[in-house]
């Protein structure tokens, strides 16, 4: 089950700068975490990072390594999602054992790929469809969006979309924030979770086109994905069924 934090980035003992891995610090009193050794994505100013961490429970202290990562982000507050654990914690003897050990913690991360599906109509872009997809793109390493095509619309609404089908994915991938956008096939349209295997499937508060029977297709075929639902965003104001009025 993922978990978000967030907290201040503080400075530490700087052990790790000693032996060439840049790492970001921070206290955490969360009970539910477990020591140990996490491969998370962080994210600062919208933008997602891949980490790991390492968390010592008997200091509270989130000591991180970074990838590709060299800027100073001390005193700011940083958004944590803990995706997996992948190690106990390990008493350390050297210096040379501990780059060997994180060295092995890198390759293990970075195989273990979160693909991140995510499902809507997108007619009439607008914010919640960003925020939708930036709150879905902080667990993956590839966010992936399904677009309902206009049959599906039609047979979801009874009318057909205001855009086309190819006009809807233009706006989505200029909003540049999924790593694929595709089509939903309406023969086949259990086929994205056969190909992409995702971790994790993220849905709208609301959301009702494609959820309704979705646990039950997880439990009967035994997959492991966990779904998660974004809350709500504006929803007076950014709603697709207020926007479209205002077109009309």
């Amino acid at each position: 089950m993922t978990k978000i934090i967030k907290w201040l980035v503080i400075k530490w003992n700087q052990l790790w700068r000693t032996i060439w891995f840049n790492t970001a610090n921070i206290e955490c009193n969360n009970n539910d975490i477990e020591d140990g050794v996490y491969k998370i994505n962080i994210v600062i100013d919208w933008t997602v990072y891949n980490w790991a961490w390492c968390f010592r429970k008997n200091i509270n202290i989130f000591e991180s390594h970074i990838f590709n990562f060299n800027k100073n982000i001390y005193w700011k507050i940083i958004e944590i999602i803990i995706l997996e654990k992948i190690r106990e914690n390990k008493k350390i003897n050297n210096t040379d054992e501990l780059k060997l050990l994180i060295q092995n913690d890198i390759k293990k991360i970075n195989n273990i790929k979160y693909n991140v599906l995510t499902f809507w109509t997108f007619d009439i872009v607008h914010a919640w469809h960003e925020y939708y997809l930036k709150q879905s793109k902080k667990y993956s390493d590839k966010l992936i969006t399904i677009i309902a095509t206009d049959k599906n619309i039609e047979k979801l609404k009874w009318k057909p979309p205001i855009y086309n089908i190819n006009e809807r994915i233009k706006f989505i991938k200029e909003l540049n924030i999924s790593d694929k956008v595709i089509a939903w096939d309406e023969f086949s349209p259990l086929k994205w979770l056969d190909i992409y295997k995702p971790k994790i499937i993220c849905l709208w508060y609301d959301q009702i086109w494609f959820s309704s029977k979705l646990k039950e297709i997880i439990i009967e075929r035994k997959l492991k994905i966990e779904i998660i639902r974004i809350k709500s965003y504006k929803k007076n104001i950014c709603k697709s069924s207020i926007l479209r009025k205002q077109k009309i």
